[in-house]
């Protein structure tokens, strides 16, 4: 009996330990817990707080964002209506610029059209000044018609001053051999003639007829050639100008002396010709329109 008494006060004695164990053990849990629950309030009301001031810096960031932006688009709108302003400045300048250009070319065309018209005048009356002076010049020292006398075209030459590179260049290019493009319609028909009356086939010129048809306007004395500017009838193979000399101007032409060089064999230049050519230009281009024979040999 005692030992069940023991027993039981032994199993009341544990259970009220065991008890006592389990509500310190819920004291201290409770503890713990509301320890993690303030803790974690604290938390809360710390990021609570860090977003709250993340929200005002966002939003003061926003606000200071939108019054930038707005600034930049004053200031832009402020400067295309600048720019714009500018443009039609411009425009008026160009269209003012534009009708000026008008009516500098109206006054350009006016003027053109009034210096053509006194370019005419001028013109006329240099051509009236120059036909004067050929009257005057015909009055003082009367032309020769005649260009078949040497001393005579001598005596009424007349020195021009002029370039005479030109002519000196057409004649080395020109005058050997020779085309009947560098003579006068007159002279080649002249050259044509003699030729023909000095080589004394049948059906030739009779001199009767020859002398009646040039004597008035070529040097006949020099009219046995069948070249005009070479001697006797081998055909010379060699050709040179010993000298070009401008002599002056008569008869409406240019008056030159010719020096020339030359043989029948290659590398001769044996032979001595001087010719006095007149040169005139007929149709934009250089032409002989008579020659003289001062030495053959």
């Amino acid at each position: 009996m005692q030992k069940i008494l023991l027993f039981i006060l032994l199993s009341f004695t544990a259970t009220i330990l065991n008890a006592q164990s389990k509500k310190e053990q819920i004291e201290t849990i409770t503890s713990t817990l509301d320890s993690l629950i303030k803790d974690a309030a604290s938390k809360q009301q710390y990021f609570n707080d860090k977003i709250d001031s993340l929200k005002k810096t966002e939003t003061n960031q926003r606000q200071n964002f939108i019054y930038k932006l707005d600034s930049l688009n004053k200031i832009i709108s402020k400067n295309q209506k600048e720019h714009e302003l500018q443009i039609d400045n411009a425009r008026n300048k160009i269209n003012e610029l534009k009708t000026q250009i008008i009516s500098l070319n109206s006054i350009n065309e006016s003027m053109t059209l009034e210096l053509k018209t006194k370019d005419q005048q001028i013109d006329s009356l240099s051509n009236k000044i120059a036909n004067l002076s050929d009257v005057l010049d015909s009055l003082s020292n009367p032309i020769i018609i005649n260009e078949n006398d040497w001393q005579l075209i001598e005596s009424a030459l007349k020195w021009i001053e002029k370039d005479h590179s030109k002519i000196i260049q057409w004649f080395n290019k020109n005058l050997y051999p020779a085309s009947n493009s560098i003579y006068t319609h007159s002279c080649y028909s002249y050259i044509l003639d003699a030729v023909d009356f000095n080589s004394g086939y049948p059906g030739s010129i009779e001199e009767e007829e020859f002398i009646s048809k040039w004597s008035s306007m070529f040097d006949l004395n020099y009219a046995s050639f069948s070249h005009p500017f070479e001697n006797g009838n081998c055909g010379w193979a060699s050709f040179k100008f010993k000298n070009i000399e401008f002599l002056g101007n008569f008869n409406y032409g240019d008056w030159y002396k010719l020096t020339i060089l030359g043989g029948c064999g290659e590398n001769d230049y044996s032979e001595t010709l001087v010719r006095v050519v007149k040169i005139i230009e007929e149709n934009g281009s250089f032409k002989i329109a008579n020659f003289i024979s001062l030495r053959d040999n």
